[in-house]
């Protein structure tokens, strides 16, 4: 016959036991609970506030100073990094959800190719319509955050170049890329550069033109797009 020591111990493991018992049966309702609900839940899509905030920042981060380059991955995964320190209304962890991530990186992809396309037609237009580069400037960057600067000015009128061609952005990436090259680090040998560009444009497209272009400093909107595409 058992002690009452005995008894009593074995009621406490089976007290324990049974807590634990509970325990285990309401991890398994609860997951079962957000299995379904998970079940029962649409597909995820890219809502139009999120949409909203991709077509801002394309434009920001293609007007960006630091941008090394307009076309391929680069903008695109900018502008990626962007969503990912910011969040919005992105499902926490969606970038490790390969199928949903696929679905935003598909919406920055589609957003570039629109901003690109609006560019040029503005840049064309400007052309035919004898506008000064920074008129121009000021309608590219209507309803956003950003200022015609130098940098930005001197970057758009390779039109004339390749008169129109499909080979704009890869010869705005060339003259970006060299200038980047000739300048290095040095962020004033590359305003440098972009005002020695300019000052031919200017000559070219805006002779006449009573303007002035000033080196303007960011606003914190522009300034964390900058930090993002600098690496920062």
């Amino acid at each position: 016959m058992a002690s009452l020591h005995d008894r009593g111990s074995q009621g406490c493991w089976e007290s324990a036991l049974g807590r634990q018992a509970k325990l285990f049966v309401c991890l398994l309702s609860v997951k079962n609970k957000i299995d379904t609900f998970r079940s029962a839940a649409p597909p995820y899509q890219v809502l139009d506030g999120l949409k909203t905030n991709i077509n801002n920042y394309s434009i920001a981060v293609l007007l960006s100073v630091n941008i090394s380059a307009y076309k391929g991955d680069i903008p695109c995964n900018h502008i990626l990094n962007i969503l990912k320190r910011y969040r919005f209304d992105m499902p926490p962890g969606i970038e490790h959800d390969y199928a949903n991530w696929e679905k935003i990186t598909t919406a920055v992809s589609y957003s570039l190719t629109q901003t690109h396309a609006r560019v040029k037609k503005l840049v064309q237009d400007s052309i035919v319509q004898d506008t000064n580069v920074f008129a121009l400037v000021q309608v590219i960057v209507h309803g956003t955050p950003c200022w015609p600067t130098v940098q930005l000015c001197s970057r758009w009128a390779v039109h004339q170049e390749c008169k129109g061609s499909e080979k704009y952005w890869n010869l705005i990436d060339q003259r970006l890329a060299l200038v980047r090259r000739l300048a290095g680090i040095d962020a004033d040998k590359a305003s440098k550069i972009f005002r020695a560009i300019l000052k031919t444009d200017r000559e070219t497209y805006g002779v006449g033109e009573d303007y002035v272009i000033a080196d303007l400093v960011a606003d914190d909107w522009q300034q964390r797009v900058d930090d993002v595409v600098s690496g920062i």
